[in-house]
């Protein structure tokens, strides 16, 4: 089996992705969601209501991702197209927003509770009922 080369646009090979480019432009993105910040970065980058900007929630951070996720993918495409309104800078800032929001929302969905609800305890083995034992029967029996 021989495998197809990635085409542009113009139908020339070599749309296929740099590993150096890949290197180079990931060590930024992953210094840039270090220094990310919602409320400056978001509004530059995709269309935010304020009161969707200032929602911690998981469901506002899904729905943020999803933005970004589209707008990335829209980037892409421009990209490969060879479109002339793709901008390096933008597909950057949405690439270093989408890491910083799923990283945030990885920590905040695995961050451990200080009390958990009590049916979600575990119950000892030693405290555990005996069988038979706490077992309500009718006076039928």
């Amino acid at each position: 089996m021989v495998a197809k080369k990635r085409l542009d646009a113009k139908g020339r090979p070599g749309a296929e992705p740099n590993p150096d480019a890949s290197a180079i432009f990931g060590t930024m993105v992953d210094a840039g969601a270090g220094c990310y910040v919602r409320a400056r970065d978001l509004p530059r980058l995709i269309a935010l209501w304020p009161q969707q900007l200032e929602d911690q929630t998981s469901e506002g951070s899904l729905l943020i991702l999803s933005k970004l996720r589209r707008a990335l993918r829209a980037e892409r495409r421009r990209v490969l197209a060879g479109h002339w309104s793709y901008e390096l800078n933008r597909h950057l800032g949405l690439m270093t927003a989408y890491k910083a929001e799923l990283g945030l929302m990885r920590r905040a969905k695995f961050r451990p509770s200080r009390t958990a609800p009590a049916a979600a305890q575990s119950t000892p083995v030693a405290a555990a009922p005996e069988p038979g034992e706490g077992v309500v029967r009718s006076s039928r029996e």
